[in-house]
């Protein structure tokens, strides 16, 4: 099968003159009608002639992070040739991140760290400092390290919105991709929501990625994506290597959520409310005369904090803890960082009418 490839170009305007010459007509002539209110000429929209301030800002906070993972060697099949057998092997990667804290706090991805035994993080000033895994959340792809000996303040990034990011909007890459310092490229907003396979494989459960047409390769992994006005938007992740212009970040909001938790306890213990869900259908969704989003439930597990709360099959949940249910991947997400314990409120539609549930969360099975 041929592989078709879409290259994709962008022309950016410096800028357009437009010079209007006007003349008076004649006293005897009929002035000429004027335009209309609304005119169908679009007006052109001028892309931003230059990213230097917004990179200046961020670029002394964007990090090369080096790592060894030393593990076990594989042993040589019995009676083959060979003098010794090594003990153990040593692994070596890079990747990025962003210092967030004038302490030196840093976030990147799990998989840049990982179970790395030994990191070391090197600044645009090159300075280079050992670092230590604060915090790591397999399931989102994210961590947070700790530079160690920090004598002074940090330069540190400003986090934005990811929520009020549009599709078509300007957004910045930073990273060291293939070990190249301190790369910057541009490019928009393709999608959000989106759900792919990034690394981590099955251990990512949690997936709400930006999409984006910027350039992004390997070693760019754990840098900042970054809006024009100078602000973290997203982590990036990920990078399709089926097609171009198909790169991946984790929003910042998402990470906000988790993030303290991260720093003070080192991991994220996630609650549950012991049910399995799915996506309405159009069909069910037009038979049903729905105009809210939700989430189907398609499973209650026996003796599971849904259960015991009176949560049937085929309930339809658009509600949780006062936090609207737009989706079932948004659900999850909700629900798994409400905490354990957490007594909430669910609201669910069954057969016309609207139910307020109160449920006590469970711990998520491992």
């Amino acid at each position: 099968m041929n592989n078709r490839r879409r290259l994709l170009s962008y022309a950016v305007a410096s800028g357009f003159a437009l010079l209007l010459v006007a003349c008076e007509p004649p006293a005897s002539e009929t002035p000429p009608a004027q335009p209309p209110d609304n005119p169908t000429t679009p007006t052109p929209i001028q892309a931003p002639t230059s990213f230097a301030e917004p990179v200046e800002e961020i670029r002394p906070a964007v990090v090369n992070i080096y790592t060894r993972t030393r593990a076990p060697a594989t042993r040589p099949r019995p009676f083959s040739p060979g003098d010794q057998v090594p003990r153990e092997r040593v692994e070596q990667s890079l990747g990025s991140g962003f210092i967030f804290d004038a302490s030196g706090l840093v976030l990147t991805n799990d998989h840049v760290v990982g179970e790395a035994t030994e990191i070391a993080v090197r600044l645009l000033d090159e300075r280079i400092f050992s670092a230590e895994v604060v915090g790591r959340d397999p399931q989102t792809d994210v961590a947070v390290l700790q530079l160690q000996e920090v004598q002074e303040e940090l330069p540190a990034v400003k986090f934005g919105d990811s929520d009020a990011l549009r599709v078509g909007d300007w957004i910045l890459a930073m990273g060291n991709p293939l070990g190249l310092t301190s790369t910057v490229t541009a490019g928009i907003v393709s999608a959000s929501g989106r759900q792919v396979l990034p690394p981590g494989g099955a251990r990512l459960r949690y997936q709400d990625f930006i999409q984006t047409d910027a350039s992004i390769n390997p070693g760019s992994s754990g840098g900042p994506m970054v809006s024009t006005s100078g602000e973290v938007i997203g982590i990036i992740t990920a990078v399709s290597p089926a097609g171009q212009g198909l790169g991946f970040a984790i929003p910042i909001n998402m990470v906000r959520e988790i993030l303290t938790t991260l720093i003070e306890e080192g991991r994220v213990e996630r609650s549950w409310m012991g049910i399995y869900i799915g996506e309405i259908s159009p069909v069910l969704r037009q038979e049903l005369d729905l105009d809210v989003g939700g989430a189907l439930v398609t499973r209650v597990v026996e003796d599971g904090p849904a259960d015991d709360a009176g949560v049937v099959r085929g309930d339809i949940i658009v509600e949780i803890d006062g936090e609207e249910v737009t989706d079932s991947s948004r659900l999850s997400w909700i629900a798994a960082n409400l905490g354990v314990g957490a007594e909430v409120e669910v609201v669910v539609l069954r057969a016309g009418q609207r139910l307020e549930l109160p449920l006590v969360m469970g711990a998520l099975p491992d």
